[in-house]
């Protein structure tokens, strides 16, 4: 199959040259162009420039109405976007609570992560979110693109780097506005769980005036608001296991905050405050104190936790009461479009537009289930930020303890603190991002080209808010004199001014902007047998600026937190061509080639072809083979980066060997805790991706249609972080230190000391995705009794390679992914169906329609060969679980602090836990017209309430074993959703 369609463009080449050499003789066609335009109707079709009379192209697009998205039952448009067959691994939801990008959703089609999914609105493209997944792959937060000024969205499932550039290697969503409006439209609507949370308000009001035709302008204005509550883990508690964490019933761990396990023998946090002894070692009766007041306020956790023993016995288990399944958002978004008829028949399009999309990030991962807490081990903090080299803030940070003498301190010397903090802000981390866009388009003719030019301004400024906790303030607050006002109670009751010293806010602005121009001609050069043959040519300027920084406290170091960070800016120039050319009444052809110079990686030619040969009116066979590139963004070859502390090591410099005894050995280095930095890199080459498609289309009877299409898409040179080489750290300048004299003494000596190892990005690997689509539609007539319509659409992946070096042994490997939880390293831990199926059956009579939609994704296992998060390969069940953390390897009958766990070896979940299990839910939506004003609806999402199935190895659901990314339907639970419509 491959050899065969990469001779299509050896032929689109003869079309191209012949059309090219007709141009000067083509003023006679004009006439007949004139009268074919009359009798045929043709349309804009993502994934070309020409407009064509058939919207069934050699590519396959997936079109979803605006009736499409009222029948959804949904209210936004990520909603309806993450529920598309084609998305797969490497997609980002709003309940994906760990994520980078806080408050975005991402798309990513062919599962080939949403980097290489292009999201446009008409066509156009849109600014970036300031926060790119992973602080690497930038993309188009649907989340803020509003929801009932959509006319319609195209999906082109190929690649089409040949048309839009960069980026569009997996496909493209097109998200079209309404490009006109006349009268008064009114729509509100309320729904809420029946589990509890959730509940939302929806309204939105469109008004147009100006009848294009005859007043010679067309303008309307919508506005939209929607605000949603939050669903607390609390609502859900005592749903099922993928509710809970406590794993003991399968073998696992129970990591509810406040409970002992062996994973944690020495509880870091839970109902109250307690003190150790440090000079006594380990954890017990003996020296440890506690306070008896319960502190967590407005918690499920009523109780004092006073003892050693009640702790043991479980009897200090809580839960935080805000920690998060779905976050809170509001949306506000306005649209203003005008169009004008200017003379000579030209057109001007004006859009302008403010999207408005707030949200949350509230974290339950941790044993503090969100709540900051005397943590049990500090490590060094490092300041890092844009054009300042990563350093170590001091070398170490004091455990947090309090003096002797201090009230409730019993010891004879310090108290080390341990527990939640009771005047901790129990907040989320706040993000509202601010989408600016105001977009011109002009059209019209010259002569025989009819010529389309647009520019435009995209901007989104994203305020984040979040809460940190300063170490060192504390610290010196708990040892502060007695009575004074400086000082710190540990069972809470302090001074509002002391909370904000030690629980400063942390704040930042992060903007992204994008800015085009673009203008295309296009024409009919000659008739061929099956039609114009068509010719279009244009070109581009789009330019793109990124400031994206940590807040002022945590690039210095100061507090802990995400200190990444991204700045820089990157400029496409380019040209392109497309030719279509209706050969035979059986046979078409299409040839695009599209020439881009990125100014900071250089130029890329990516060309397309397309066939579709249609025998009969029943039947056609197409297929299309392609080129397409990803260039660098500036998050990968800008200033970029993010520094981190891991592990221990040695200096094989000043240390060899990590002999500290050794002559001339810097002791300090022989056991240090190194700075990493994953850094942007400026050299890298742009992504190279070969795309093929090859399907059929039937149309047997009347009023049934249907595509199968298989897929293949093959990326090479992925850009991924590369590995850490300590022979290539960065050193500083030469300082005092002491080294090892060889006998057993030391002596002062210099040296250059690593202030950071780099850690940046490569051209390291290729990966290659197959798959079937099919989509059939059928119209049932059935009389009085109305009509049914049935819709399926099914996504079958057969494989998904990846090809690196992801265990560290210097030799690429391949892994098949297809149905496991991977790829991590390049895509989140998002999982890997094999199957994605989405079936609706639409019922209309008269005035009522009912719509039912069946939503399934298909299992999968918690192996990831290419590796985990941590770069370990996960090859079997128990390495899924582990890495989940649910579930560790302990050696028998543990002993700590004079605590003994028996049989605490490792376990094996039950079997059935080896697989994240299939899941379906079922969408209901009912419409009914009273009259040509009025209407309702009602709308029932996971109608059965289907739980989410559990995923063990997933860390998207915070402290929960479910899957946001594929299951957040089944979290959620059964929500209904009632509203009403006046139009006017």
């Amino acid at each position: 199959m491959s050899f065969k369609l990469k001779v299509l463009p050896l032929a689109l080449a003869q079309v191209i040259a012949g059309g090219a050499f007709t141009l000067m003789t083509a003023a006679p066609v004009q006439a007949q162009q004139a009268a074919s335009d009359a009798t045929v109707t043709r349309v804009e079709i993502t994934g070309s420039n020409i407009r064509r009379a058939d919207k069934e192209t050699p590519s396959p697009v997936q079109v979803i109405t605006s009736a499409d998205l009222k029948n959804s039952g949904y209210t936004t448009t990520a909603q309806v976007l993450q529920n598309i067959t084609a998305n797969g691994q490497g997609t980002l939801s709003t309940g994906f609570s760990g994520a980078f990008a806080g408050g975005a959703t991402g798309i990513s089609l062919r599962g080939l992560n949403t980097s290489a999914t292009l999201v446009l609105i008409d066509g156009h493209r849109m600014a970036p979110y300031p926060l790119a997944d992973d602080n690497q792959r930038a993309f188009v937060d649907v989340a803020s693109i509003p929801f009932d000024a959509i006319e319609q969205i195209e999906i082109l499932k190929d690649g089409a780097s040949a048309v839009y550039g960069s980026d569009a290697m997996a496909g493209v969503v097109n998200i079209k506005l309404k490009k006109s409006y006349l009268g008064t439209n009114v729509t509100a609507e309320a729904g809420t769980t029946t589990e509890g949370g959730g509940k939302t308000g929806h309204a939105s009001i469109i008004h147009g005036w100006g009848n294009y035709d005859e007043d010679g302008y067309n303008a309307y204005v919508n506005l939209e608001v929607r605000h949603q509550d939050p669903i607390r883990q609390v609502q859900r508690k005592g749903d099922g296991l993928w509710a809970s964490t406590d794993l003991s019933s399968i073998g696992g761990l129970n990591e509810t905050p406040g409970v002992i396990n062996p994973l944690i023998p020495k509880p870091s946090t839970f109902g109250t405050v307690y003190l150790t002894d440090p000079s006594q070692g380990g954890f017990s009766t003996a020296n440890s104190h506690f306070y008896t007041s319960p502190i967590i306020p407005n918690s499920n956790y009523s109780g004092s936790c006073s003892s050693l023993a009640m702790l043991q016995a479980g009897g200090c288990a809580f839960r935080n009461p805000l920690a998060e399944i779905q976050p809170e958002t509001q949306n506000f978004n306005i649209i203003g479009s005008f169009s004008k008829k200017l003379p000579d028949d030209w057109k001007l399009d004006v859009k302008a537009s403010f999207f408005d999309s707030k949200g949350q990030q509230f974290s339950g991962a941790g044993s503090g289930g969100g709540m900051f807490n005397y943590p049990a081990s500090f490590s060094p903090l490092v300041a890092v930020s844009a054009g300042v080299l990563p350093h170590l803030v001091g070398t170490t940070i004091p455990l947090v303890s309090v003096p002797q003498g201090y009230p409730g301190n019993p010891f004879s010397g310090p108290g080390r603190v341990r527990g939640v903090n009771p005047d901790a802000p129990n907040t989320p981390s706040e993000f509202d991002a601010k989408n600016y866009r105001l977009v011109a388009d002009l059209s019209g003719s010259f002569g025989a080209w009819d010529i389309d030019g647009s520019v435009g301004y995209t901007r989104i400024s994203l305020d984040s808010t979040s809460i940190g906790e300063n170490i060192p303030v504390l610290n010196a607050a708990l040892n502060a004199p007695n009575g004074s006002a400086g000082q710190w109670a540990v069972t809470g009751g302090n001074p509002q001014s002391l909370i904000n010293q030690v629980f400063p806010t942390l704040s930042a602005t992060d903007t992204s902007t994008l800015e085009f121009a673009e203008l295309h001609a296009s024409r009919s050069l000659m008739q061929l047998s099956g039609g114009d043959l068509g010719f279009s040519v244009g070109g581009s300027y789009i330019h793109r600026d990124l400031h994206a920084v940590a807040p002022d406290l945590i690039a210095q170091g100061i507090v802990s937190g995400n200190n990444a960070f991204s700045q820089g800016a990157q400029t496409d120039e380019s040209l392109y061509a497309e030719v279509y050319a209706p050969v035979l009444k059986t046979l078409e052809l299409d040839g695009h080639l599209r020439y881009d110079h990125f100014d900071n990686v250089g130029s890329s030619w990516t060309p397309s072809a397309g066939i579709k040969f249609t025998p009969v009116k029943e039947f056609a066979v197409r297929g299309t083979y392609g080129k397409g590139f990803r260039a660098p963004n500036p998050n990968e070859s800008g200033q970029a980066g993010n520094a981190y502390l891991s592990g221990t090591t040695f200096d094989p410099v000043l240390c060899p060997g990590g002999d500290s005894t050794k002559a001339g050995a810097v002791i300090s280095q022989c056991n240090f805790q190194p700075v990493y930095q994953n850094s942007s890199n400026p050299s890298l080459k742009s992504e190279k991706s070969t795309s093929e498609t090859l399907g059929v289309i039937l149309e047997p009877i009347k009023g049934w249609s249907s595509t199968i299409d298989y897929y293949s898409v093959e990326i090479k040179d992925q850009i991924t972080g590369g590995t850490a080489d300590i022979s290539k750290g960065i050193r500083g300048p030469a300082v005092t230190d002491t080294c090892s004299d060889g006998a057993g003494s030391t002596v002062t000596c210099s040296a250059s000391e690593l202030i950071y190892i780099p850690v940046g990005y490569v051209n390291a690997n290729s990966v290659k995705v197959t798959g079937l689509e099919l989509d059939t539609r059928y119209k049932f007539k059935l009389g009085e009794m109305g009509s049914l319509t049935a819709d399926l659409n099914w996504s079958h992946t057969i494989s998904y390679e990846l090809t690196g070096d992801y265990v560290g042994n210097g030799f690429p490997t391949t892994y098949q992914l297809a149905g496991t939880h991977g790829p991590a390293v390049i895509g989140g831990d998002t999982g890997n169906p094999k199957d994605r199926v989405q079936a609706t059956l639409t019922w209309d009579k008269g005035p009522l329609t009912v719509a039912t939609t069946f939503n399934y994704i298909g299992s999968f296992d918690l192996t990831d060969p290419s590796g985990s998060n941590t770069g370990i390969p996960i090859n079997n069940c128990a390495d899924g679980v582990a890495n989940g953390g649910g579930f560790i390897a302990w050696f028998p009958n543990a002993v700590d602090g004079g605590v003994t766990y028996p049989n605490a070896g490792y376990t094996n979940p039950q079997s059935q836990y080896c697989k994240v299990h299939s899941f379906i839910d079922t969408d209901l939506t009912v419409n009914y017209k009273f009259d040509k004003h009025w209407s309702a609806h009602l709308n029932v999402t996971n109608l059965f309430n289907q739980a989410p199935p559990v995923d063990l190895n997933t860390y998207g659901g915070g402290n929960l074993p479910y899957n946001p990314s594929m299951h957040q339907a089944g979290a959620v639970g059964r929500f209904v959703n009632i509203g009403a419509n006046y139009k006017f």
